[in-house]
């Protein structure tokens, strides 16, 4: 996806991380020890704190037997995803998705809630997983319909995952999708990735496209987090800007 690699590449050389990631969370102290407090304290801002974060529960799921209470705080804590409670099934859904990784393929009842459990993979491996959540995913297809789609389907879509932002409920990129790939929709194409492979398809572009607009040093979450941070604010803009619906024959422009 060459067109959307160089509009990632665009953004990136005006964007700086340090100063537009703007998420935060709380350091607990049931969770972290003092020298960890304080280290996650010390840093400049939350692009950082996040970025160090990274590495300390990388390096506590390496070293822990059991990392029930850790899985839960990145999901319910960190994550904001108060409905995945610590009960039983969904302990064992971590357990069944860590396998589900292993295989590269994730079944339906696993995706279903990939925006939670993929926060925990992305600390697993951060060199190897990213978040795929609602944000991150509006914003690559969106990028990927008006870089790489305008004329014919050329590349299929990551499926979108469901997601607590405003903006992205009031603009839902499914139905923009599907509008504009209308006769495809109306014969019942496959318009997007299959939800059993996705995720992996996600991290092998962001992996890769990293590379480019980072630097060979950089690592995916810089990525993820740049679709993360576009997704209100110039991702919503160029909707606004471009995007057109005749209602009449329900062409859309762009």
């Amino acid at each position: 996806m060459e067109s959307v690699i160089n509009k990632l590449q665009e953004f990136s050389s005006t964007i700086n991380l340090s100063e537009r990631f703007d998420y935060k969370f709380d350091i607990s102290k049931e969770i972290f020890s003092e020298l960890e407090i304080e280290t996650l304290n010390n840093q400049a801002n939350p692009y950082e704190c996040n970025v160090k974060l990274k590495w300390i529960l990388r390096n506590r799921y390496v070293k822990a037997q059991n990392t029930t209470d850790l899985d839960f705080w990145i999901i319910n804590s960190w994550g904001g995803i108060k409905g995945f409670k610590k009960v039983n099934r969904n302990i064992e859904k971590i357990a069944k998705f860590r396998r589900q990784l292993e295989k590269k393929r994730l079944s339906q009842d696993t995706f279903s809630t990939i925006s939670s459990l993929s926060k925990l993979s992305s600390f697993y491996n951060p060199d190897y997983f990213v978040i795929y959540d609602s944000r991150v995913i509006y914003a690559i297809n969106w990028l990927m319909l008006t870089s790489e789609n305008q004329q014919e389907l050329r590349h299929k879509y990551f499926p979108t995952p469901s997601g607590r932002n405003r903006i992205i409920a009031d603009f839902d990129m499914n139905t923009i999708l599907n509008l504009y790939h209308i006769k495809e929709y109306c014969a019942k194409e496959r318009v997007y990735i299959p939800y059993e492979t996705a995720y992996f398809e996600f991290c092998k572009f962001v992996r890769e496209a990293t590379k480019r607009v980072f630097g060979k040093d950089s690592k995916p979450y810089e990525l993820e987090m740049l679709l993360f941070t576009l997704a209100d604010q110039e991702i919503f803009q160029e909707i606004k800007d471009y995007l057109r619906i005749t209602i009449g024959n329900l062409q859309l422009h762009i």
